[in-house]
């Protein structure tokens, strides 16, 4: 089987679905086709995943017809966001290749840019409506964002929800009888920003040191303002699997937001950080985003809480102890290894000859 991977900036979701590829099925033959930086330069590895890179340059519609006729792939996977690329592939492939349409993100339930990757060009509605609509298979990322695409668009028959999971080779060593700290240590890590979208989390930091609990702040890229914050500890941005090494040291894992402009967005999003915190061994505290507050009590990984002022109350009854123990124990079950014949299944739906009629 020949897959293309298309999505203009790769990101580590698409490396963790091509870890799982690769231990799922060893023959694939795999490559990528993207605009901007490869998956190393983006994300520090993963470029070693695929047999083959194509850079789109800044005019897809004229490179792209060569990367298909060229390495001629039997199914392209193609990621959001923008949903240009998956558009374009649909009209080029002409119904010969199967695409799968895999949504990261909706941007019309986002009142601010998606500020990791490149803009979603044109009508931004109508590029969403044609890439869920004419892709041969839709994934998403939760239940939630699934229920919101059939809300709105005709789903195709073959669907996936396929969260982002961890990758088992990063997986750090935790101690199951870890003792919580007085106060107990949060940890975030990931991206801040200052625009008054959902990863402008200074008001948040501030409402958290105030009750008296520690934080530190791992970012991923430096925003200078979060230093200047009283009561949290920033540090320098480090390589992802350093990070994943340094997570054990906290209690928990905070995956909370500002809602305020995009709370239709994160009712919808597993972010990446979920399952970093979970494979690390840490409980999660989040706040009333829909799938991360069902995700966490579903399963018994943490805290969800109303408000953000109520976290040093919670953090007070909660066993931590007992709840450091559970996530020890499941977090084998988040990774991408353990997940990853779910989308080889979903291929083999899609290249699957159809069904001789009947005589």
């Amino acid at each position: 089987m020949r897959v293309l991977f298309l999505q203009q900036q790769p990101c580590g979701r698409a490396r963790k679905i091509a870890i799982g590829l690769r231990a799922a099925l060893p023959n694939l033959e795999l490559a990528f086709a993207y605009q901007g930086r490869t998956l190393t330069e983006f994300y520090g590895s993963g470029d070693e995943l695929f047999d083959a890179w194509f850079d789109l340059e800044e005019e897809p519609e004229r490179t792209l017809p060569a990367v298909l006729a060229g390495w001629a792939p039997d199914l392209v996977h193609s990621h959001n966001l923008p949903d240009s690329l998956t558009v374009l592939a649909l009209r080029l492939a002409d119904a010969r290749v199967p695409v799968v349409h895999d949504v990261h993100d909706l941007q019309s339930l986002r009142r601010t840019p998606y500020e990791n990757g490149f803009p979603q060009p044109g009508d931004a509605l109508a590029l969403e409506r044609a890439a869920v609509e004419g892709a041969g298979a839709v994934v998403t990322v939760s239940d939630e964002l699934l229920e919101v695409l059939a809300s709105r668009y005709r789903l195709p028959p073959a669907t996936l929800v396929f969260p982002n999971y961890a990758v088992r080779a990063d997986l750090p060593p935790v101690v199951e009888e870890h003792l919580p700290g007085d106060p107990p240590r949060l940890v975030y890590q990931g991206t801040l920003s200052t625009n008054g979208g959902h990863y402008d989390l200074r008001e948040i930091f501030r409402t958290i040191v105030a009750q008296g609990v520690s934080l530190d702040v791992h970012p991923s890229r430096v925003v200078p303002e979060y230093g200047e914050l009283p009561g949290v500890t920033v540090h320098d941005p480090v390589e992802p699997g350093e990070l994943m090494r340094i997570l054990p040291r906290y209690d928990l894992g905070w995956a909370g937001f500002d809602a305020s402009l995009n709370a239709a967005h994160l009712d919808t999003a597993l972010p990446n950080k979920l399952f970093e915190y979970l494979s690390s061994g840490l409980p999660v505290v989040t706040l009333q985003h829909r799938a991360l507050r069902r995700f966490v009590r579903e399963r018994g990984l943490g805290v969800a809480l109303d408000r953000v002022e109520d976290l040093g109350d919670a953090l007070a009854r909660a066993d931590l102890g007992a709840l450091r123990r559970r996530v020890a124990g499941v977090r084998g079950s988040f990774t991408i290894e353990a997940n990853g014949r779910a989308v080889v299944r979903l291929y083999d739906d899609l290249l699957a000859p159809p069904l001789a009629a009947e005589r």
